[in-house]
């Protein structure tokens, strides 16, 4: 009977606080739902059999690892904002002669209630979306995979024990919080945090320090291997500031404007300023995880959709031929050529852009004019990454045969087309300066036989000493100065003619001493399911973080509601209007939620240069259309926290009644 009556009580306390309780349970619904839909996709079988299946399993591991922390800290944070306004309910519960211990098993009844109801409401829309899920992976991988469309008893299981096992926690925290505290002290619990605060200027200052810190870092940087090593430590540091920022800046920055008294003492400000004033140390670390959350949501949309959107382009600059085949022999070349044609006349297809090349392939540091060993550099030292360079040496004859013209070059001139901004205009090598001359743009991207480091660069050499020179100087061993020659060309058809011509054994088997062979009809679906991946996983990371802001604010609006109630009816009882009331609600509201949005927007802007290096390793160096993806993202961003904003502000001034 004990049993039921707990349980009755719990029903009670959800059904009469159902305006807190039920942002909170549609809170937990959602990260289910998210969840249970990545481990559901993770765990498919059909994945792989799907050309780059496994990278996309990877990303997806990836993102169940950052959500599963964000369930943590959100559910967390959102627990603790439910407990603290119920504090006083439980210490009327005390008073009446109910056991600390029996207020805690009410609650874990309530937390068991939610559980169950978020577990069956997000696992069955995860089920029920699970077509729907499939075909956006379709879209966005650009694959026809069997995937099997039927309920993951995997999937289901791990999600319902890791909530589960968030849940006892949470269960454990709100037992604590009622056993640690009097009967007295949970009847004012709710008001704890009004006490206005002081302002630590030392504080207000180390968050400037670490936010500017974290921005200088983000701009010093200048090549991709120290962005990503510089990253996080740039993220902790403006983390950091921000909070910083708005505990200690926010507040000092306030009572200085109080103690300006023309500024102060007038109906609109002095309402605003201290109402401002008076709660924002609990308002201030909401703030930041708003401003935080909104800065994740605009970059994860913005550099995922940035890199989706140009991976065609991309992998065109990383594979510029349909076939690329590299050889050991020039032999082999025309036995590729010839059975090739064989090939082309066998199922209808045309060959076009046709070229075969040798040239010397080899990875070689460049500073200061000079060609550097790559096994002198310390790796150890971010800025030997940048010094990185995968040279193609070529002979102007070679170079003829790809281009249709050889350059002028005198006796001590090289050649040379870089995708490096700082290539010098001069070339030491041994006791011989070379001086260096720009091509124009390549018309033939010719392919080669290795991934290329930071810097994708070619060299035309006049001659055969300058050839041995170069090959010297980057310290090449006998075996890496042998020529590799390539055949590259594509394919024009019809459909039906290009499936057939990929079907048969391909020209490579007519070699005997194939490096690579590298067909871009294969490539394209694992470089679609890895930039798909990072696509999917984005937007599913991008609406969560935009979920978390908007439950965020509208607890925010609750708890603002709920200790302005009395404070505005004082206000109108002293002698301040109606539309005055409006207008100093407006303007604080106003301040205090777009004061996150506009602190985003700076560290979108701060952040962009690092950003931008680091998508270079997915071969997106496009600086104006990453900024671009990003601007929009942003613009986005704003205008659903605009929306959130306007919806949970009604409930505010419902709240206030004024």
């Amino acid at each position: 009977m004990t049993k039921f009556l707990y349980l009755r009580l719990a029903l009670n306390n959800l059904r009469k606080n159902k305006q807190t309780y039920l942002p909170f349970l549609l809170a937990a619904t959602m990260l289910t739902f998210t969840v249970y839909s990545f481990l559901m996709i993770a765990f498919n079988p059909g994945l792989s059999q799907v050309h780059g299946g496994a990278q996309f399993v990877v990303v997806l591991y990836f993102g169940i690892v950052v959500i599963a922390l964000f369930t943590v800290l959100f559910l967390f944070y959102a627990n603790s904002f439910l407990i603290k306004r119920r504090k006083k309910e439980m210490g009327l519960y005390s008073i009446l002669g109910m056991e600390k211990r029996h207020i805690a098993r009410v609650l874990r009844h309530e937390l068991t209630l939610t559980w169950l109801v978020s577990m069956v409401a997000g696992l069955g829309l995860g089920v029920l979306l699970t077509r729907l899920l499939f075909l956006l992976i379709r879209l966005t991988l650009r694959i026809e995979a069997p995937l099997v469309g039927t309920v993951n008893w995997a999937a289901v299981w791990v999600t319902l024990g890791l909530f589960a096992l968030l849940f006892l926690l949470l269960m454990l925290y709100n037992g604590f919080q009622v056993r640690a505290v009097s009967p007295v002290e949970l009847l004012r619990g709710g008001q704890v945090g009004e006490k206005e605060p002081r302002a630590r200027w030392i504080l207000a200052v180390l968050g400037l320090l670490f936010t500017g810190a974290g921005y200088w870092i983000a701009q010093i940087v200048s090549n991709p291997m120290a962005a990503i090593a510089l990253f996080f430590v740039a993220v902790v540091l403006v983390i950091l500031g921000t909070y910083l920022l708005f505990l200690s800046g926010s507040i000092a920055l306030l009572r200085t404007l109080r103690r300006n008294r023309r500024y102060y003492y007038t109906p609109r400000h002095f309402v605003t300023i201290s109402g401002m004033l008076y709660r924002m140390k609990q308002n201030a670390a909401g703030l930041a995880s708003i401003a935080i959350l909104c800065t994740m949501a605009m970059i994860t949309l913005g550099t995922t959709i940035a890199l989706y959107n140009g991976s065609e382009k991309t992998l065109t600059e990383y594979y510029p031929s349909d076939m690329q085949i590299s050889l050991t022999t020039p032999a082999d070349q025309a036995a590729v050529l010839e059975r090739n044609r064989e090939l082309a006349k066998e199922t209808g297809v045309q060959i076009v852009d046709e070229h075969a090349f040798q040239a010397v392939e080899l990875s070689a540091g460049v500073s200061d004019g000079q060609l550097v060993d790559i096994d002198t550099l310390e790796m150890r030292n971010l800025n030997d990454y940048s010094m990185l360079h995968s040279i193609l040496l070529l002979t102007p004859d070679q170079f003829a045969l790809l281009e249709g013209a050889a350059p002028a070059l005198a006796a001590n001139e090289i050649a040379y087309s870089t995708n490096a901004d700082d290539f010098p205009g001069t070339l030491a090598l041994g006791d011989t300066v070379y001086a260096l001359q720009k091509l124009p743009p390549l018309a033939v991207i010719p392919c080669r036989s290795q991934g290329t480091a930071f810097h994708s660069t070619l060299l035309v050499v006049p001659d055969e000493a300058a050839l041995q020179a170069v090959m010297d100087a980057a310290n090449l061993k006998a075996d890496d100065r042998t020529p590799v020659y390539t055949v590259q060309w594509n394919v024009q058809g019809t459909q039906a003619q290009l499936d057939a011509y990929y079907s048969q054994p391909n020209a490579g088997n007519a070699a005997q001493g194939t490096r690579t062979l590298r067909v871009k009809v294969e490539l394209r679906e694992e470089w679609y399911a890895m930039y798909g991946g990072f696509l999917f996983v984005g937007v599913f990371l991008g609406f969560v973080f935009l979920l978390g802001t908007a439950l965020i604010i509208y607890f925010k609006q609750i708890s603002e509601g709920y200790q302005d109630h009395d404070r505005f009816v004082i206000l109108q009882q002293v002698g301040m209007s109606n539309l005055e009331v409006r207008a100093t609600v407006r303007r604080q509201i106003l301040l205090v939620f777009f004061l996150p949005l506009l602190v985003a927007v700076c560290h979108v802007a701060g952040s962009l240069h690092m950003m931008t290096l680091m998508l270079f390793l997915f071969g997106l160096t496009d600086v104006p259309y990453i900024a671009l993806n990003t601007f929009l993202a942003a613009v986005g961003v704003a205008a659903l926290y605009w929306l959130f904003y306007g919806k949970t502000a009604k409930t505010y001034y419902r709240m206030v009644k004024f």
